[in-house]
C-alpha cells in the first residue's frame, strides 16, 4: 500500500474508527519534546492531579488508598505530593483487579496481560486514550530515525500459533497499514527462507522486535549465506529485552551498517522512553512520571534505582507509582539534540532465553510464557528446559484461584507449542529461589545454541 495513502487515510479512519485520537496526541507530542522542562513539569502535575482526583472519585482500590494515606489529590500543590502514596506492586495488581479498574470507562475496557520480566503474570485494563498516547509516542520516536507512518514495518514479534478470526482480521488490518507480522516463535532453519523471501518481496523500511530474535535471525541468516543488506531496511528498533553491544553489532553489521535503536517500557508500565539520533534514551514525559527509588528512597543521577511509573493516561485502570522491577539511572543533563526530555541510562532489565523443539525451531520463550500467565491463580513461575524433549515448570499459586486442570492445560499448551514427543512435568512450589546471581530468570533452557547451529540436540531419552 503506497505510503502517503496509509498515512493520510487508511490509518487515520482505522483510529477514528475504534475511537483513538492518535494523530491529535501525536501532533502533541511532536510540540512538546521541544518544551522547556518547566513546561514539562507543569503538564506532568496537571495531568497526575487530574489521573488521581479521577481515580479517588472512580475506583475502590485508589479511594481506600487515598484513604489510608490521609492524602486528598485535590490539595496537590507540586508534583512532589502524591509520594506519599504507597508503591504498587504486581501483587496487590493481582488481588484488586476488579477494585482497580474504571467500570463506566468510554470506550470499554481492553484487556491485557504479560508475563512481566520477573515471571509473576499479570491480568490489566486500558482505555482508548492510552493505547492512543502509546501509539502517539511510538510514531514520534519513529519520525526521529526518519520513518513515519505509513512506511512498511516488519514486526519480528510474539504472535498466536493458533489462527482464529480475529488473527485473520488482525493479519488483513496490518496489511492495509504497510504491517507484516513474523512470528519470533517461529524461528527456525527451516523457516528462515520464508522470512527472508517474505521480507524481499515486502521491502520494509525498518524492522522491530525483540533483540535477542532479531539478533539470531541475523545470525542464522549469515551462516546460510542470505545477504539482508540488500532489503532495504533503515533502521531497526529493539524492544522488550535489553539490547547488548555485541547483539546491536551483529544485526547492525548484517543488515548494511544500519541504525540499531533501543527503546525502553513494557505492556503495563508503557512506552516509556526511546534512543534518538544523539544517543540519549529520552523518556516520554508528557506520558509517564518515571522515578528511580532504593530502599523506599529516590536516588540521584548516577545511581542505581528501581524504575518506579506512573502512566499518566490510563483512566480505564490507573497504575499509580508502578513498580516495574527494572533497575536503571537517571542523568540531569541536557542531550546536544535540544530536547528537554529527561534520560535514563543504564537499564538493566531482564532477559529471556529462546528454547529448542525436538524439530529443530528455536522459540521465543515467550512462546511457553502465553500459556502460563493467562491461567488464572499463578503467582509466580519458572520454567526450565533440561533438554530438547523434557522441560519442568516450577508453579507458585493460589489455591483459591488455580483451577483444577491448571496442571493439565499447561502440558497441554507446551506440547501444542513443542511437539506432542515433549515430556512436560509441573511443579507446585512454596517459593521459587532466584539464581546465584541474585537475578530471577523465569525461563531457563539448558539447550546450547551451538547444538542447535552445529552438532545436534540433546535429548532427554538418550
Amino acid at each position: 500500500m503506497h505510503q502517503k495513502l496509509v498515512k493520510h487515510l487508511i490509518f487515520p479512519v482505522h483510529e477514528k474508527v475504534i475511537g483513538r485520537k492518535t494523530f491529535d496526541y501525536l501532533e502533541e507530542l511532536e510540540r512538546l519534546q521541544w518544551a522547556s522542562a518547566s513546561e514539562l513539569g507543569e503538564l506532568q502535575f496537571q495531568k497526575v492531579k487530574a489521573l488521581l482526583i479521577h481515580a479517588g472519585k472512580n475506583i475502590p482500590f485508589y479511594a481506600k488508598r487515598f484513604r489510608d494515606a490521609g492524602f486528598d489529590p485535590a490539595k496537590m500543590q507540586n508534583i512532589e505530593d502524591f509520594k506519599v502514596l504507597p508503591m504498587l506492586t504486581k501483587k496487590e495488581i493481582r488481588e484488586n483487579l476488579q477494585g482497580m479498574t474504571w467500570c463506566d470507562c468510554p470506550g470499554g475496557l481492553q484487556r491485557y496481560n504479560t508475563g512481566g520480566s520477573s515471571g509473576e503474570p499479570l491480568i490489566f485494563y486500558f482505555d482508548r486514550r492510552r493505547q492512543a498516547y502509546d501509539a502517539a509516542a511510538r510514531a514520534l520516536t519513529h519520525r526521529w530515525w526518519g520513518i513515519d507512518v505509513g512506511d512498511k514495518e516488519v514486526y519480528l514479534w510474539g504472535s498466536p500459533l493458533e489462527i482464529t478470526k480475529q488473527d485473520r482480521i488482525k493479519d488483513f488490518r496490518d496489511r492495509l497499514t504497510n504491517q507484516l507480522l513474523l512470528s519470533a516463535f517461529e524461528l527456525s532453519p527451516t523457516q528462515l527462507r520464508s522470512y527472508v523471501e517474505r521480507m524481499k518481496r515486502f521491502r520494509p523500511k525498518c524492522l522491530f522486535g525483540y533483540p535477542s530474535s532479531i539478533d539470531l535471525f541475523c545470525r542464522m541468516a549469515r551462516q546460510h549465506g542470505y545477504d539482508l543488506s540488500r532489503l532495504g531496511i533503515q533502521a531497526v528498533f529493539s524492544t522488550a529485552e535489553v539490547l547488548y553491544d555485541h547483539q546491536k553489532e551483529n544485526i547492525s553489521a548484517t543488515l548494511g551498517g544500519i541504525s540499531v535503536v533501543n527503546g525502553y517500557g513494557s505492556r503495563e508500565a508503557g512506552f516509556i522512553s526511546h534512543e534518538c539520533p544523539s544517543g540519549a534514551m529520552h523518556v516520554i514525559d508528557p506520558n509517564v512520571i518515571v522515578e528511580y527509588v532504593r530502599d523506599g528512597h529516590p536516588v540521584g543521577p548516577g545511581e542505581d534505582g528501581e524504575v518506579v511509573v506512573t502512566h499518566l493516561d490510563n483512566w480505564a485502570m490507573p497504575f499509580i507509582r508502578y513498580r516495574t522491577g527494572d533497575v536503571a539511572q537517571f542523568d540531569d543533563k541536557l542531550c546536544t539534540c535540544g530536547r528537554h526530555l529527561s534520560i535514563i541510562k543504564k537499564i538493566q532489565g531482564r532477559t529471556t532465553d529462546f528454547v529448542v523443539t525436538p524439530d529443530g525451531r528455536w522459540q521465543h520463550a515467550l512462546s511457553l510464557i502465553y500459556v502460563v500467565r493467562d491461567i488464572p491463580g499463578v503467582v509466580q513461575f519458572k520454567i526450565i528446559q533440561e533438554a530438547v524433549d523434557n522441560v519442568r515448570v516450577l508453579l507458585e499459586v493460589d489455591k483459591n484461584l488455580f483451577p483444577e486442570d491448571g496442571n493439565s492445560l499447561i502440558v497441554e499448551g507446551f506440547k501444542k507449542r513443542m511437539g506432542k514427543d515433549v515430556d512436560v512435568s509441573v511443579e507446585i512450589a512454596d517459593e521459587i529461589a532466584k539464581d546465584a546471581s541474585g537475578k530471577y530468570r523465569y525461563v531457563v533452557s539448558k539447550v546450547a545454541e551451538s547444538d542447535l547451529l552445529g552438532r545436534g540436540v540433546t535429548r532427554a531419552k538418550e
